[in-house]
């Protein structure tokens, strides 16, 4: 089979693999987030700049569709391309076999492959621009006799780093390890006045995270900066949940093949452009070692990482394509590794799914109180189960006449974001987030543009229990009688999973 066939076929089984996925499991608590931000489109959010809301709101065709498949057709999309480009990128500087392992070593990638390439997050169209900004920069540090394509390369560089940024702010790094690269290695771009115009090019396109940020007071980065400012002491355990978190998400094979190749790169027995092979290094090195060192400080997320690593990707794929071809044995250690990935990316894909639906009960706390706590896998399980009986208990209190309000309160964005995605909006019922701005997120912005409470009015707050708040606390003030909760218990396999209580506030009192 010729390689371009070959390329095919990976293709299409992993995108087949990345839909049946995404039908399987319900949205995550942060994709269902990201939904929200589809429903009233900002020039920024208080997490991150607009780029997946535009994807949802494409995909979905305008929030008409809004099942788990169409929210996460771009990233499916995203991923099926992201595999072709980084074929053509390892075929440019090696050869094609180096393109084949590194779209394997792609679909082999838990987090390339599933989380950037199922699940709809920043990531899914930050990864796709990351390596088109990649494929231009390769473009640009090999050539050197003709300006006029390398001019061309640095204008749509500044063009697709900006969206990248625009998709998640890590893709200032993009800049950051070319900049190195230009003061280490080719001064001479620093005379070349479509440098600059690159530069400009990309602030302009970011330029709306700038605008929303000062007329909100900067608030993302005061947010953020909080995530990761440098306290006393040192967070062990924080280090070694980043250190681990890469290792598994990158798929443990892979990232001891990228050790492999770093030793290789150190003894110089990868045969590519050293250009190529400096630039690549310090796009994703600083990247990583800078998440590892802020790590030992304050908590950090794996997948925050996640592109330096599919950038260390191609320089793996290049130097297993060179081992590959010194011996005649076509089943090789470095082959059967590679094939050894997407093996157990496939596993991990339908333990996953059968984790989610069919584990009995819950892998959290088994306690009333706090039933499932703790059980990440509960997150994409079934809440329509939760719609339709909230809508029994409604209906119940519409037909005894106690209360027909159309409000449904929660004070976080988790659950707030599952609530007001699968019970409320599908039941034509309006969803406020009425807490902190550190617990309600983009929910301060989007409750603007829903209907108010008024004094007087009644309305339903709605937990679960692996996510627990208690509106007598919260709300002691602001309703003048709350009354005790309708308990809706929720079984996985017939083994009790978690609770949705359902409380009814009455008298708001606006206070």
């Amino acid at each position: 089979m010729k390689e371009n066939q070959q390329l095919i076929l990976i293709i299409a089984l992993a995108t087949i693999t990345r839909c049946i996925i995404a039908v399987s499991i319900g949205l995550g608590n942060d994709e269902v987030y990201y939904l929200t931000y589809a429903q009233h489109l900002q020039w920024n959010y208080f997490d991150h700049p607009p780029m997946v809301a535009l994807l949802i709101r494409l995909t979905t065709f305008n929030l008409y569709f809004t099942n788990e498949f169409f929210v996460r057709l771009g990233s499916i999309i995203f991923g099926a391309v992201n595999t072709y480009l980084i074929y053509r990128i390892c075929e440019r500087i090696k050869n094609k076999k180096a393109g084949l392992i590194a779209s394997l070593l792609y679909s082999g990638s838990l987090y390339s492959s599933i989380i950037a390439g199922v699940f709809i997050l920043p990531d899914s169209p930050q990864l796709f621009f990351w390596l088109i900004s990649i494929r231009f920069l390769i473009q640009i540090v090999s050539e050197t006799a003709e300006p006029k394509k390398l001019n061309k390369h640095l204008i749509l560089f500044g063009l697709f780093s900006g969206l990248c940024i625009m998709s998640k702010i890590h893709g200032i790094f993009l800049w950051a390890g070319f900049g190195l690269y230009i003061l280490c290695y080719q001064r001479a771009l620093l005379k070349n006045g479509y440098l600059y115009l690159a530069v400009l090019i990309t602030l302009l396109i970011i330029s709306p995270i700038l605008i929303w940020n000062i007329e909100n007071h900067f608030i993302t980065y005061t947010f953020h900066s909080q995530r990761v400012t440098i306290n006393r002491g040192i967070n062990v355990s924080g280090f070694f949940r980043e250190f681990f978190g890469g290792f598994f998400y990158n798929n443990p094979i892979n990232y001891f093949l990228t050790i492999c190749t770093l030793i290789a790169v150190w003894k110089n027995k990868i045969d590519i452009s050293t250009a190529v092979k400096r630039l690549l290094l310090l796009i994703s090195l600083p990247l990583i070692l800078l998440l590892l060192s802020i790590s030992f400080f304050r908590d950090t997320l794996p997948h925050w990482s996640g592109p330096a690593f599919v950038t260390l990707l191609i320089l793996t794929s290049c130097y297993i394509s060179d081992e590959i071809e010194s011996t005649k044995n076509t089943n090789t250690i470095w082959k059967r590794s590679v094939n050894s990935s997407c093996i157990l990316i496939s596993v991990i894909a339908v333990a996953g799914i059968l984790t989610i639906n069919f584990y009995p009960g819950t892998i959290g706390k088994k306690d009333e109180i706090s039933l499932g706590k703790k059980d990440f896998t509960l997150d994409m399980y079934d809440w329509n189960f939760f719609k339709t009986e909230f809508k029994k208990v409604r209906n119940k209190n519409i037909q005894s006449g106690i209360t027909k309000t159309t409000f449904i309160l929660n004070n976080k964005w988790f659950p707030g974001a599952h609530i007001d995605n699968y019970i409320a909006q599908p039941l034509g019922l309006d969803f406020i987030a009425l807490g902190k701005l550190e617990d309600i997120h983009t929910y301060n912005w989007l409750n603007t543009y829903r209907k108010q409470l008024k004094i007087g009015d009644d309305a339903y707050f709605v937990t679960v229990s692996n996510s627990f708040s208690d509106p007598k606390e919260l709300y002691k003030k602001s309703f003048k009688k709350i009354n005790p909760p309708i308990i809706i218990r929720q079984f996985r396999n017939k083994k009790p999973a978690r609770n949705m209580l359902v409380y009814l506030l009455q008298d708001y009192t606006d206070e």
